[in-house]
């Protein structure tokens, strides 16, 4: 018996979806101060390969729009993964 790893764009995502070029993979926080509230989404660019297509096509071929869409947020920080 052979044991699936977890995709990296899924470990610790609060919502994933898919581009023309990336698996895009955000992790939101809820940040509160006295300056007020406000949500924040640290994003992970994964080129999209193959690999990667298959993974995210397997994970979510029970959306009824499979790439999905970004969950909106006050501010971002993104960085990129080839």
């Amino acid at each position: 018996m052979t044991v699936k790893s977890v995709p990296e764009f899924l470990v610790d995502a609060t919502n994933v979806y898919r581009t023309k070029g990336y698996i895009v993979k955000q992790q939101i926080t809820l940040h509160d101060s006295e300056l007020g509230s406000y949500l924040l989404s640290r994003d992970t660019y994964y080129r999209c390969t193959d690999k990667r297509d298959r993974e995210f096509e397997e994970a979510f071929a029970y959306r009824i729009n499979i790439n999905g869409k970004r969950m909106p947020t006050s501010m971002h920080i993104r960085k990129y993964i080839d």
